[in-house]
């Protein structure tokens, strides 16, 4: 069957012999050059795709956005000071205040909305650029392509997330009342403004939302220091999700005479993104290059991310942070074969974050993605910690997802 072994020896030496992979730099490189050196062992051809892109720009300005809301809630306690005659005011430059105030908070939330939770690259041009490499290998079938599947993960790894090393499940809550501390202050300050113009008072009203603010400054402070810049191993996301493309590839590669599981009309691509914790990039850039060939060539998508126990598979069937809805055609299958497994698979939606496979969704290219992250419900101690070690991934669960990922292809392979 699935060499188990081989998968977590490749997950081992990476992480011993390379390191972390933060996005665009040498080790994210030196992973993808890897990478490509095992699938020549078992693909009919290989190569790596560079792209562009400013990988700081996904999660480099959470800090300066903290730092701003922290401005702006000064300037609305100048101009509340002003209000009590603690302070003489000009008004000229108290409205001025409140209309930087505005500004400031509008621009930071428009970079959360678009940059942070809707993986844009609005904010890219204010970041350095730096290159990556997607690495893919292709398996072609025996007879003439009539499909192609595509096996997707992605071989960077995340900065340390402070609040979930420290903090566990308490720092996902923090994120969370952090979103509705600045929809609290933008909305005081654009009613303080209007207020002034209308000439109405409220000075009691106001000072309510400037003692709310100083509640909240503990919770700026945590968004100041929200992720280090130190990146974790990522054995388990997504050095697993790797190394299942692997067994995949050597387990096709060693059946190649067997008609009853190497593809007779189905091509395979195994692909390792570059850049998916800097916001998908990888696979943006993918994407977008062969948008009219993936339309063209019936292709399907499984994206692998974060494996770690065995008999326990999430099958997501949206996004919903990105608002990606996934294909039924694609994981329904993959849950009838994960229970007839008995694998214990959950059929989930992610609740924040994104993966790979959203990219493809969000294109109408039908796709899913199946991974170990349960977020729903828990918090994993090793995501995006420094626990994400290769101690943490069951050699099993490697060759059962390997084992889903198969019988998916001979499914496909059976409808040509």
């Amino acid at each position: 069957m699935f060499d188990n072994n081989y998968m977590y020896k490749f997950i081992e030496d990476i992480c011993n012999d390379i390191g972390p992979r933060e996005s665009g730099t040498e080790q994210e490189i030196l992973a993808g050059n890897k990478v490509e050196s095992e699938l020549k062992k078992f693909c009919d051809e290989t190569h790596q795709e560079s792209y562009i892109s400013s990988p700081h720009a996904f999660l480099g300005g959470i800090r300066y956005g903290a730092l701003i809301v922290f401005i702006a809630g000064v300037f609305f306690w100048v101009s509340l000071l002003g209000d009590l005659s603690i302070i003489n005011l000009n008004p000229v430059f108290d409205i001025l205040l409140l209309i930087l105030a505005v500004i400031l908070i509008g621009v930071t939330i428009s970079y959360f909305i678009l940059e942070v939770m809707k993986y844009h690259e609005t904010f890219d041009v204010f970041f350095p650029k730096r290159e990556s490499n997607n690495i893919i290998g292709t398996i072609n079938p025996k007879n003439e392509v009539k499909n192609t599947v595509v096996f997707s993960a992605h071989h960077d790894s995340a900065f340390e997330f402070n609040t979930f090393y420290y903090l566990k499940r308490f720092g996902q809550l923090i994120i969370n009342i952090g979103y509705l501390g600045v929809a609290i202050i933008f909305v005081a300050i654009i009613l303080k403004l209007i207020f002034f113009l209308l000439a109405i008072e409220q000075p009691i009203l106001f000072m309510v939302f400037g003692i709310i603010f100083i509640f909240f400054i503990p919770i700026i402070l945590v968004y100041v220091f929200f992720h280090s810049y130190k990146p974790v191993l990522g054995a388990f996301d997504n050095l697993s999700g790797v190394a299942i493309l692997l067994g995949i590839a050597k387990f096709l590669s060693e059946n190649k005479n067997n008609d009853e599981i190497f593809p007779k009309y189905t091509r395979v691509h195994l692909i390792s993104f570059a850049g998916e914790e800097a916001g998908l990039r990888g696979a943006k850039r993918y994407v977008k290059a062969h948008y009219n060939e993936l339309v063209s060539n019936q292709t399907t998508i499984v994206n692998m991310d974060s494996i770690a126990k065995k008999d326990f598979i999430v099958i997501h069937n949206k996004e919903s942070g990105i608002g990606a809805k996934h294909d039924p055609l694609v994981f329904e299958p993959l849950l009838d074969i994960a229970e007839n497994l008995n694998l214990n698979p959950k059929l989930l939606a992610l609740p924040f974050g994104a993966t790979d496979g959203a990219v493809f969704s969000l294109k109408n290219i039908p796709a899913a993605s199946i991974g170990g992250l349960n977020l729903k419900e828990e918090l994993a101690p090793y995501y995006h910690t420094r626990n994400d070690t290769p101690a943490v991934i069951d050699k099993e669960a490697l060759g059962q997802f390997a084992q889903v990922c198969v019988e998916y292809l001979k499914f496909i392979d059976s409808k040509s």
